[in-house]
């Protein structure tokens, strides 16, 4: 592989150590240029000649790792991806993200807020729908017994052969009933407002549980994935564990590590570091941990090209 540095110098080699404190290149720079596969090529930037990263260098392309605790089946699905080997769930699996990854899209255009179309299907929208029906409901109500108040009040006058007051009454009448046409119309509004409401409301929270499911579908799968791969790597992953705390003294302090380096088995640096040599990774590593002397000693125990920073750990 062929680095540039900022300042222009070129460094080549398949072990290149930046880790000197006359190099301000930290290792967030080199991965970013390894995985913008020679785009990144803007002034004063870091670009990096080497092999494209492969399956595994997502997670296993730098040391410590993006997860802060990274569990075995997690790094051994990397190693077993970088191999090019496959779960027997892994059909299922990638049928099942491919429906959650529709869903999601899905999801987030309906949601969005700048839709004139869009309803809202929100608690506050649907409390306040209801109260429209009920308070229109009211006025129904109270004007129903008031048309039928004013009715017998128009004949009982008109019994009584009172003209001026049946008039007068059926004036009354008159209004009221308009003004109970108006509600009547504005309740079925109010109703159909609401009904369309909770119709949409039921289909969203239908979605949800839908994709809830299938999020539970996913990670069950991943899961059963990680443990099919710590199964049929767990031997070699504890034997490079084994190797890890075997190297010599020489090899593996730095300056800034802790002077007493905890048991591989719980130390995510050293979990990162064994799954690394299993993998099958073309790309550079990228270390930003004390756990080798140099870049040639890291590289020659991973198996791979490695590019060394200033530890972070």
């Amino acid at each position: 592989m062929r680095l540039r540095l900022p300042d222009g110098t070129a460094v080549e080699g398949r072990a290149i150590d930046l880790a000197s404190d006359s190099v301000a290149v930290d290792a967030d720079e080199v991965v970013a240029a390894i995985r913008a596969d020679g785009r990144a090529d803007a002034p004063g930037a870091v670009r990096i000649d080497c092999s494209s990263p492969g399956p595994g260098h997502d997670r296993l392309g730098r040391v410590p790792v993006s997860d802060p605790a990274p569990s075995r089946g997690w790094l051994l699905a990397a190693v077993g991806r970088s191999r090019g080997r496959r779960a027997p769930v892994a059909d299922d699996l990638d049928r099942l993200e491919a429906k959650l990854a529709e869903h999601r899209d899905r999801a987030a255009g309906e949601s969005n807020a700048d839709d004139p179309e869009r309803v809202d299907t929100s608690a506050a929208a649907l409390r306040q729908a209801r109260h429209r029906v009920a308070a229109a409901g009211e006025d129904e109500s109270r004007l129903r017994e008031r048309v039928a108040t004013l009715r017998g009040r128009v004949n009982a006058h008109r019994d009584a052969g009172d003209d001026e007051a049946t008039a007068a009454a059926r004036q009354e009448l008159v209004e009221a009933a308009t003004e109970l046409s108006e509600v009547e119309t504005e309740r079925v509004a109010a109703e159909q407002r609401l009904s369309a409401l909770e119709q949409a409301s039921r289909a969203e929270r239908d979605r949800r549980d839908a994709r809830l499911k299938l999020e539970d579908a996913v990670e069950n799968r991943r899961r059963d994935a990680r443990a099919y791969f710590a199964a049929e790597l767990g031997a070699e992953f504890e034997a490079a564990l084994r190797d890890l705390a075997s190297l010599p003294a020489a090899a593996t302090p730095a300056v800034d590590s802790p002077p007493v380096p905890p048991a591989p088995e719980s130390d995510p640096v050293a979990r990162s570091l064994a799954a690394v040599r299993l993998a099958d990774l073309s790309a550079p590593v990228v270390l930003s941990c004390g756990r080798f002397s140099d870049a040639e000693a890291a590289a020659d125990w991973l198996g791979a090209p490695v590019v060394r920073c200033s530890p972070s750990d």
